[in-house]
């Protein structure tokens, strides 16, 4: 055998040699340049799963900011009285006292306003001439009398003259003197006690005396269930 033919039997040989063992290694690829082989098996990547992204959004509760309403606290409205007429007495002469005094100009002219303007009107006096009232008692312990005069046919010669004295002694509590005609204010704070008035009139067409009190004392005394009227006799 020729030299020649021996080493084309060598290289099939190495071949086949080579390609059995690709075949027995089929995971094995050269590591390096020269062509050598890696011992260290290459795995395959794993695969590249695409997911999709997932958005989280916080839930945030709506909050409904309703209008603030103020609701005032019920006061319990009382309807106003019905004013009590007060009329002149038959037996003036049974008083302790029924003349009036001298110096009615002593008393001066009205009494400061009340700061509270909310009144209401619980009794009245009205004549067209003097005289002594009955006996009243006041339930309320601030209480005053809006009186007016009119005078037409003389004005300037009327004079109206009042006294309010305690029941019992004919002591004045306070008098009023208006010359001519007018208004004037009296604020009084006697109350529970019977009183009366006695009222002096000239050249006077008609007067008025409105008794009133302050609302809130009117309420406190109603609410409280003790007698809110005026008590005559």
């Amino acid at each position: 055998m020729e030299r020649g033919d021996l080493l084309t039997i060598i290289a099939g040989i190495a071949i086949v040699i080579i390609i059995a063992i690709a075949v027995k290694y089929g995971n094995v690829i050269p590591a390096n340049r020269f062509g050598s082989f890696s011992k260290t098996p290459v795995t395959s990547p794993a695969p590249i799963t695409t997911e999709s992204a997932v958005t989280t959004t916080a839930t945030v509760p709506t909050v409904t900011t309703l209008p603030l309403t103020i609701v005032p606290a019920q006061v319990p409205t009382l309807p106003d009285p019905v004013p009590v007429r007060i009329y002149y007495t038959s037996k003036p002469l049974d008083y302790p006292v029924f003349k009036l005094p001298e110096h009615m100009e002593t008393f001066g002219g009205s009494s400061n306003p009340w700061a509270d303007p909310d009144v209401v009107t619980f009794a009245y006096v009205t004549e067209p001439r003097g005289g002594l009232t009955q006996e009243f008692r006041v339930p309320y312990g601030l209480w005053g009398m809006n009186i007016t005069v009119e005078a037409w046919t003389r004005p300037q010669n009327a004079q109206f003259n009042m006294v309010l004295c305690y029941a019992k002694d004919g002591r004045i509590i306070d008098g009023v003197e208006i010359l001519n005609r007018g208004s004037v204010f009296r604020s009084i704070q006697v109350s529970n006690t019977d009183m009366y008035l006695i009222i002096h009139t000239d050249y006077v067409d008609r007067f008025l005396i409105n008794f009133i009190t302050p609302r809130s004392y009117y309420n406190n005394v109603t609410a409280a269930g003790s007698g809110s009227e005026l008590v005559k006799y």
